[in-house]
């Protein structure tokens, strides 16, 4: 009986008794054996945390100095980076410069002066460029290794230059011609005396060479990163003068040949080696700096003696140093040992201190929890029964009603999420009906344009077949004269042509659906471009005596301007719209207007023909829509090349828009990107 009567204090059938009593016993328990666990650890672990401590901190030191170190080499990375890409942009401006100057003679007396003078003209004009700096030169070759203008050198004029080599032996046009047979332009590099270790500089050449596409030539300009290296040298060191952290803490930075670039947190500009001053105590430092390198080329520690700043007496200490490989520096930084150990004796006093403190804080705030837990057993067993009575009574009450639960009037959030989703659940039936309704009426109006769309293109099918296939059997009877026949032929191509369109416009509409329509961007002259579009289109204009039409062209871009896009697609977007401007206008004018506004190429197409309806404005650029303009009037088409069109703008980065009104005419405007 005693055992029953246990069981039963201990396992509930009320789940509400079972929890609340699961949770006392669990609670209690865990918050005392936790309590006495924390009491043990503490005592247990101090002198291990002790130790630990004192070698963490010497690490956390040691890291630190690293992370400096490695920071600061990081900084001579990126300013190495842009000191070099300084220099590469310099010969490059110079070089562009040199072939916008020679594309520019040449456009203007290509065709009036003969290729000999032009290139004469060339040269000269070249000659006599000005650079930011004397040292600062232009050379041309032609791509075959013959010299054409070397400044310094003019006795290379005309002479074989493909085999040749400089001072230091290195085949230097083999080399430029060699990058240009597969690249327009590049870059070259040429190390120089690369077996001396010095701190002057790194005797490298940068040469930059660019294809010219006339007389098989290219122009090339060459630096010497000597010339501007000390200067760069000295930025580095001076900003890593300025570094300071921890206790007086400073950076280093020395050359592999013994020259110290930054000693004791200043620029040095001495004439001290560490090789060579044998008896100095930085001699042997020097050296093991140097050892640590050689056995560690990703940087590593070394302990040594050294004077603190201000001090006479050398000190303990740990460095961290490693190498620039580039420019052979070894950049470093250190601590103090005995700034260390003192800090290591304040750190095991606070661990004192601490466990102390923690040991009192726990006993005290196991009081309290035991306190704490019996509220809010209490506080919980009392709102978990009310908010499970409340939604048992909604699920036997909605059986015959569609009430909501009050979510607000729950406690916990898993009874309110409950909630919520049970209000869901009866909303949803009327959200469902809802839907069902106006996926019916999208089911039907997706019919009706399915079935308008069929008869269209039924009608813009049969239409030019009919007239391809009729005037196919007119060709068959041999009564036909040889002019009716030609006439009949070019009608048939010219139905065939617009079946052949019509196909291409659901080919692009289906491959845009698909996402599969590619854009091949290629540079061409804008110019170019809208002549060809031009001459088109009066030709065309001219051959419709029914249209009393003026097309103009405006071009507000530059005439040697050249652009970066799908010169195919570009010009598939132009025939669309204005196909649209030359049907729907029977006189007055037809527009072009190109401009340009940041890196965005702007088109306008106006016309002063029919308009568009305001209402029917926002729905033109849909698959299988066009503007509706009475009853009697049936200008045909399919309805996809404005779709087409908008899809295509988007794919060259751009939108398009129009602006119209009825009677008055229709403008259209797009812009896409330039580049």
């Amino acid at each position: 009986m005693s055992r029953n009567f246990i069981r039963k204090l201990a396992i509930s059938s009320n789940i509400s008794t079972y929890l609340s009593r699961t949770l006392i016993i669990i609670t209690v328990t865990t918050t005392l054996l936790t309590g006495g666990i924390l009491v043990i650890m503490q005592t247990y672990h101090f002198n291990r945390l002790s130790k630990q401590k004192s070698q963490e901190y010497i690490n956390d030191q040691k890291i630190y100095i690293q992370e400096i170190v490695k920071n600061e080499l990081e900084y001579v990375r990126i300013q190495n980076e842009n000191f070099k890409q300084s220099i590469n942009h310099k010969i490059k401006q110079n070089v562009t410069q040199a072939i916008h100057t020679a594309e520019s003679i040449y456009q203007e007396y290509v065709g009036l002066k003969s290729e000999a003078e032009i290139k004469a003209l060339i040269i000269a004009t070249i000659s006599s460029l000005k650079f930011e700096m004397e040292y600062e030169e232009v050379f041309i070759s032609t791509m075959n290794g013959t010299g054409v203008y070397y400044p310094r050198n003019p006795e290379f004029s005309g002479k074989d230059m493909s085999l040749f080599k400089d001072a230091n032996g290195m085949p230097v046009i083999y080399q430029e011609i060699k990058l240009l047979k597969t690249e327009n332009e590049g870059f070259l590099d040429y190390v120089i005396n690369s077996d001396k270790i010095t701190d002057s500089a790194p005797h490298k050449k940068i040469t930059f060479v660019k294809k010219f596409d006339h007389f098989n030539w290219y122009f090339g300009s060459k630096q010497y990163i000597d010339d501007y290296f000390p200067k760069f040298r000295n930025e580095i060191a001076q900003k890593i003068a300025t570094v300071r952290f921890r206790n007086g803490g400073y950076v280093f930075l020395n050359h592999v040949n013994g020259t110290p670039i930054v000693m004791d947190g200043k620029v040095y500009n001495g004439s001290l080696n560490f090789l060579q001053t044998k008896n100095d105590i930085r001699h042997d430092v020097f050296v093991q700096e140097l050892d640590v390198i050689k056995e560690n080329p990703e940087g590593g520690f070394f302990y040594y003696k050294w004077n603190k700043i201000n001090d006479t007496l050398p000190s303990d200490k740990c460095a961290y140093v490693q190498q620039f490989k580039e420019y052979d520096w070894l950049i470093g930084a250190g601590f103090y040992m005995d700034e260390i150990n003192q800090g290591i004796v304040d750190q095991q006093k606070m661990l004192k201190q601490d466990q102390r403190r923690s040991i009192i804080i726990i006993l005290m705030i196991l009081i309290l929890l035991l306190f704490l837990e019996a509220a809010i057993i209490y506080h919980f067993n009392k709102k978990y029964k009310s908010d499970f009575d409340r939604f048992f009574n909604f699920f036997f009450l909605s059986q015959n009603s569609f009430n909501k639960l009050t979510v607000s009037e729950f406690y916990f959030d898993e009874f309110k999420r409950a909630g919520v989703a049970a209000n869901q659940m009866i909303m949803l039936r009327e959200e469902t009906e809802q839907r069902l309704i106006e996926e019916q009426k999208k089911a039907t109006e997706a019919d009706r344009l399915k079935s308008a769309f069929l008869a269209n293109m039924s009608h813009e099918i049969r239409t030019p077949m009919n007239a391809i296939v009729g005037f196919s059997e007119l060709l068959e009877d041999g009564t036909q004269d040889d002019e009716d026949r030609l006439v009949f032929i070019k009608l048939i191509r010219k139905n065939g042509e617009i079946l052949l369109n019509l196909i291409n416009d659901i080919i692009d509409i289906s491959k845009i659906e698909a996402n599969l329509l590619s854009i091949k961007k290629r540079p061409f002259l804008l110019q170019n471009f809208l002549d060809e579009i031009g001459n088109h289109y009066r030709e065309l204009l001219a051959s419709k005596p029914d249209k009393d039409i003026r097309f103009e062209i405006t071009n507000q871009i530059e005439s040697d301007n050249f652009m970066q896009t799908d010169e195919t697609r570009l010009r598939q977007i132009i025939d669309n719209l204005l196909s649209n401007a030359i049907k729907f206008t029977s006189h007055g004018s037809i527009s072009v207007d190109v401009r340009k506004e940041d890196d965005k190429l702007h088109f306008t197409i106006s016309d002063t023909g029919i308009g568009i309806p305001t209402e029917q404005q926002s729905t033109i650029f849909e698959r299988f829509m066009q503007a509706e303009h009475g009853q009697k009037v049936n200008f045909g088409g399919t309805g996809l090349g404005l779709a087409i069109s908008k899809n295509l703008i988007e794919l060259l980065g751009g939108s398009i828009e129009v602006k119209s009104e009825p009677g008055k005419g229709s403008a259209f405007h797009f812009y896409i990107a330039s580049n």
